[in-house]
């Protein structure tokens, strides 16, 4: 069914879906095939409209992390399947080391309270951006990896929400000195490779297997002096959740998780994250390879910093969602 499916999303899909097929499932190299695919995804509304952000400065007076800004572009990019080394990508990663404080654009204060308390804030972010962009042998971005595996490794030492969390005026707010992964850690991690030793993936395991344990995690903020910030919880509140109960919402964020566990090599080693990659294949299988539930939601076609994971211009009809969903069941199974 799956040699089927594939054949399929090969003739109809939309031209990302197809060439990130052929490049990152099938393995194959830039041929012919792909640059006529590169060039077809190039020309669509939504591209060239992020294509647009970047101004006639190259992106330096751009907002960071927000709408139409340098994270949100280089990601929708990269999902959309741009080759990485297109003018546009090279360009925003040129502002992020020409401009140190274009970071700040967009998350202000609060990237360097969570940067500072090991929470991943805004150095972490632009560590992710370089990452999405598959580099990973910059100063910053190696230091943000240590500090990415060291959230992981923090939570070996708890055994329980109580060990790490407190009221604060009728909030639940992290107590001092403790870190935490936010979803940029996951992502970090996701993409990039030169932190993948034996001993370096057994602890990743590890902490996302405590992660697992302690799901679901009630949302917890950051106290600085007296100030409350939000760490980038999106996706990391439940890592055990019942498939069959979650909302069109859930599934989003449960596709965007499965699919950055998937990449880091941990869905084999934890057993109630293999569980749910064998309901994906018995859904798949009811589909007759194909993901075919009404999953709907406006965050999965809302591209942003968080949301976004639709490749197909619209879903209209049936069939888009499926070519949708299907492929990114098929990214989580591709490294299962």
């Amino acid at each position: 069914m799956v040699k089927e499916v594939i054949t399929t999303l090969l003739e109809s899909a939309c031209p990302s879906i197809r060439y990130r097929i052929r490049t990152e499932i099938l393995g194959e190299s830039f041929n012919d095939e792909a640059n006529l695919l590169q060039r077809q995804l190039l020309q669509e509304n939504a591209v060239q409209e992020v294509l647009s952000w970047q101004g006639s400065d190259g992106w330096k007076s751009s907002s960071f992390h927000g709408s139409k800004g340098i994270e949100a572009g280089v990601r929708f990019l990269c999902e959309k399947g741009v080759t990485k080394q297109h003018p546009a990508i090279k360009a925003a990663l040129n502002a992020l080391r020409k401009e140190p404080d274009l970071i700040y654009r967009g998350i202000g204060k609060p990237g360097n309270v969570l940067d500072q308390l090991g929470f991943g804030g805004a150095q972490m972010i632009r560590a992710v951006v370089f990452a999405y962009a598959g580099i990973e042998d910059e100063p910053y971005v190696e230091e943000q990896i240590k500090i990415a595996l060291a959230g992981f490794n923090f939570i070996l030492s708890i055994s329980n929400l109580d060990e790490i969390a407190c009221d604060y005026k009728n909030k639940l707010v992290f107590k001092p000195r403790v870190m935490w992964p936010s979803i940029y850690h996951l992502r970090l991690l996701a993409h990039t490779n030169k932190w993948r030793t034996p001993e370096n993936y057994r602890m990743v395991a590890k902490g996302i297997s405590k992660l697992v344990e302690l799901s679901p995690i009630p949302h917890i903020l950051v106290l600085k002096q007296s100030q409350l910030v939000a760490p980038a919880a999106f996706a990391m509140q439940d890592f055990n959740p019942n498939l069959e109960e979650m909302s069109d919402a859930m599934w989003m964020q449960w596709f965007h998780r499965m699919e950055l566990l998937s990449r880091i090599g941990a869905l084999q080693s934890i057993p109630e994250l293999r569980k749910q990659v064998i309901r994906l294949e018995q859904i798949l299988k009811q589909g007759k390879g194909w993901f075919t539930r009404r999953v709907s939601h406006c965050s999965f076609m809302n591209w942003g910093v968080y949301t976004g994971l639709a490749l197909e211009n619209d879903w209209r009809t049936p069939q888009r969602r499926a070519n949708d969903l299907t492929f990114r069941s098929l990214l989580i199974k591709h490294q299962f």
